[in-house]
């Protein structure tokens, strides 16, 4: 995480402002949820700790779903979380609105103006780890096994010169056509993970700025293999997703549905997962969770009035299979980071 000059952590799209609170139980909602087949420690540069779901159920109380903002209002369960965003919607999204066209983390790079810091290549490259290992997961390899070489192949006829076909797979129905980046921003995991598997990519950006910019971050050649969509994901609708084509064989959503607010998030996965190819689609997930001195069992969140003068939130591990399960999928496959939770979702 990237430090400020007098030493605490800088501020990034990586995190919200630490707050804890604790507050009263409520009845239980079961949930979609599964024990884990492997718990290795990870930190941020080390293998992450696996977890690969088997079937089963798992509680999760709403009412355990609390936290406060970083001006100090204590929200003591989901319905009460649920009230304010709710109330205060408008004015959330007007100030992200604000936030991003005016340059979001800024910094002297692009990648430093979407996430906060430098980290963007590290990132891109645990990115592609992760699909990876859950491709070779989900199709019965040695995750060990599988080097970069073996992943990736020159194209023959019929593609563009240098384009590496993505991903050899024993699956009768895997396919890396077309990949979807929602909440793309520059287009840094286009660039960085996407377009290493998949041949094309749709790149679904709120900041009509952001998404102008993509096309020469990205250069000629790439932004050739892509789609470029200004719609916001908490207007998304299913016609939309409906016409953009053929299914997806990917949508990654990264260090986005922090800016949504819970009932935009559960709407949003559930029009996204309607796009995915049927049998074979995958639907991936990064988000940050709470860290170091914060409480893992709760939500921290900014607020416009606060001093970032954004909104955004840090849920965790059972707040964000809360929202999945409501949204009408289940985690398959997590990896727990130093900062953040990857989750692959399958439809229910």
């Amino acid at each position: 995480m990237a430090k400020s000059k007098n030493g605490r952590p800088k501020k990034n799209r990586r995190q919200a402002s630490p707050r804890a609170a604790a507050g009263p139980p409520a009845a239980a909602v079961a949930v979609a949820s599964n024990p884990p087949t492997t718990t290795p420690t990870t930190t941020r540069n080390s293998t992450p700790n696996t977890t690969a779901e088997r079937s089963g159920t798992c509680t999760i109380n709403p009412s355990t779903i609390k936290g406060t903002d970083e001006t100090g209002t204590y929200y003591p369960s989901h319905t009460h979380l649920l009230t304010s965003q709710s109330a205060h919607r408008d004015e959330y999204y007007a100030a992200n609105a604000t936030y991003w066209s005016s340059g979001g983390y800024n910094g002297t790079t692009d990648d430093e103006a979407m996430i906060g810091d430098a980290g963007g290549v590290e990132d891109g490259i645990e990115g592609l780890a992760f699909l990876d290992r859950y491709l070779a997961l989900c199709d019965g390899e040695d995750l060990k096994s599988r080097s970069e070489s073996e992943s990736m192949v020159e194209v023959g006829s019929g593609r563009r010169k240098n384009q590496h076909h993505p991903m050899r797979s024993p699956h009768p129905r895997r396919r890396f056509d077309h990949a979807v980046d929602l909440g793309a921003g520059v287009g840094r995991l286009t660039k960085l993970v996407l377009l290493k598997r998949y041949g094309e990519v749709r790149l679904v950006e709120a900041d009509e700025g952001w998404s102008k910019r993509s096309r020469a971050y990205l250069g000629r050649k790439r932004a050739a293999r892509c789609c470029f969509t200004n719609r916001r994901l908490d207007d998304l609708t299913t016609q939309d997703v409906r016409g953009w084509g053929e299914p997806a064989d990917l949508m990654w959503v990264q260090w986005t549905l922090q800016y949504l607010i819970d009932t935009d998030v559960i709407s949003c996965l559930r029009i996204l997962s309607g796009g995915l190819r049927q049998g074979s689609g995958i639907l991936v997930v990064k988000e940050n969770r709470p860290f170091g001195t914060q409480r893992e069992d709760r939500f921290v969140m900014d607020v416009p009035g606060g001093e970032h003068g954004r909104y955004d939130i840090t849920r965790n591990d059972q707040h964000h299979r809360l929202l999945f399960h409501q949204a009408g999928l289940k985690v398959s496959f997590m990896e727990r980071g130093e900062e953040t939770n990857t989750y692959a979702l399958a439809v229910m």
